[in-house]
């Protein structure tokens, strides 16, 4: 089977409880596309594995795009600063004490980019992308 980090990372974000506190329940996480009766907030994820060098095929860099969706920005923004606190500096997985009983060592993640969208006035869903790489092996 393969070991995906992105499973384990979305595994570690749902189980937080801070993250769980500031949403109001436990986030869902969910693959390229949202399901069509999902109630914000919720996280639209796209996942881009990557192994940087031929030379050390045992090390990964997956990219992931969080997207979160919400109707209330400022809630939007306190999800986005805990994603952030957990994901956005190398090494914070790993001082945390690392994800655990995954498939996958994670060593570090940092964030690589972020943009804000407006919301759109079919659903009223602000959305929040952050881009993180993922260190793995």
């Amino acid at each position: 089977m393969a070991k995906l980090s992105v499973y384990d990372v979305n595994t570690h974000l749902k189980a937080d409880a801070t993250l769980t506190s500031i949403a109001g329940k436990t986030m869902n996480f969910m693959p390229v596309v949202a399901t069509n009766g999902e109630a914000a907030p919720f996280v639209v994820y796209f996942y881009s594995p990557s192994i940087p060098s031929p030379d050390a095929y045992w090390i990964r860099k997956d990219n992931v795009r969080y997207s979160i969706f919400d109707t209330d920005v400022d809630r939007l923004f306190n999800i986005a600063e805990r994603i952030l606190a957990i994901l956005g500096t190398t090494g914070s997985i790993a001082k945390s004490g690392g994800v655990v009983g995954t498939n996958s060592r994670i060593i570090s993640s940092y964030q690589t980019g972020s943009s804000l969208a407006a919301p759109l006035e079919l659903n009223g869903w602000y959305r929040m992308n952050l881009d993180f790489k993922i260190c793995n092996v």
